[in-house]
């Protein structure tokens, strides 16, 4: 278990390493993504939070923060940060070996770290080399840029071409035996993939444009929207039940948020998330998507599973 405080001795400065708690928690706010900012300040009442840091004298200089997935024995790291100043001394690989320390004792069995490459990645991938982490997979398609981008691409117009049978709610309506009906079948046959959930992340999704989608009366999809800054909406969870994916259900879905937003955020930005191995709405984004976007990035992950 990590102790209160620990010392690292480097090049004659020391550091101490410590398990935050709400109170210690403020002093690091800034070293994590706004998005996660209220995990912070839940750490002594939800113990499915973890954070660490490392500081040197009064100064925070770097952060890790981790939680439990939709699988309670699973946990995500969400950050992993450092300030410049201080990087070179091996911090974020103790904080990576504190976090693996701490989740392997309090019963969880994996812990998943994703990240979208930038000019630190070959540090990154060094220390997940170091500490016996899985070789990272490519494993998310990232497109983003101004939602105005694409008012005027044609297909947008399939928001309205639904057969009878089907049609499209507000996902904030959904009612409370709907939502125990999805995850009943959830537990009996997994009939949609944990990582399109529409469960995760509860309190930043955006009821604006996350919806559902029903077919006599039956939820059998959602595109699930979250608010990720203030001008910055995430299309994160597009899913149609498996024997209507061919049919061609989830572009309405997906083209009826889109709409949603423009019509009354039309100067906000989007992005918009793909599976790499989902074939279909990869090739989706790169014709349909990325002709109006501006950037496109690709998401990786990687895995540690710990000996029991």
């Amino acid at each position: 278990m990590l102790e209160p405080s620990l010392n690292q001795q480097d090049n004659q400065t020391s550091y101490k390493f410590v398990k935050l708690s709400n109170a210690t928690a403020i002093f690091y706010e800034k070293l994590t993504y706004p998005t996660f900012r209220s995990r912070l300040k839940n750490l002594d009442a939800d113990q499915s939070i973890v954070a660490l840091g490392v500081h040197q004298g009064s100064q925070p200089v770097g952060l890790i923060l981790a939680e439990a997935s939709s699988n309670p024995k699973i946990a995500e790291i969400l950050s992993l940060f450092v300030i410049p100043e201080h990087r070179g001394y091996g911090l974020g690989k103790t904080l990576l070996s504190y976090l693996e320390e701490e989740l392997s004792q309090s019963s969880f069995s994996q812990v998943n770290l994703v990240y979208v490459p930038n000019a630190t990645t070959p540090y990154l991938e060094k220390v997940l080399k170091q500490c016996n982490w899985s070789t990272p997979q490519l494993r998310m398609l990232v497109c983003s840029g101004p939602i105005i981008n694409i008012k005027d691409a044609s297909w947008l117009k399939l928001a309205d071409a639904l057969p009878l049978g089907y049609s499209i709610f507000p996902w904030v309506e959904i009612s409370t035996q709907e939502r125990e009906s999805i995850q009943a079948q959830q537990a009996i046959s997994a009939w949609y993939p944990e990582i399109l959930s529409p469960w995760t992340e509860p309190e930043i999704i955006e009821p604006l444009n996350s919806l559902g989608l029903r077919y006599e009366n039956q939820v059998i999809g959602w595109m699930i929207t979250h608010r990720v800054a203030r001008d910055t909406i995430r299309y994160t969870k597009l899913f149609v039940r498996e024997d209507l994916q061919r049919l061609g259900r989830a572009i309405p879905l997906l083209a009826k948020a889109i709409k949603l937003q423009l019509e009354t955020q039309e100067d906000s930005q989007a992005v918009f998330t793909v599976l790499a191995d989902n074939t279909h709405m990869v090739k989706f984004l790169q014709k349909r998507l990325v002709p109006y976007q501006v950037f496109v990035r690709q998401s990786w992950g990687t895995t540690k599973v710990f000996e029991m």
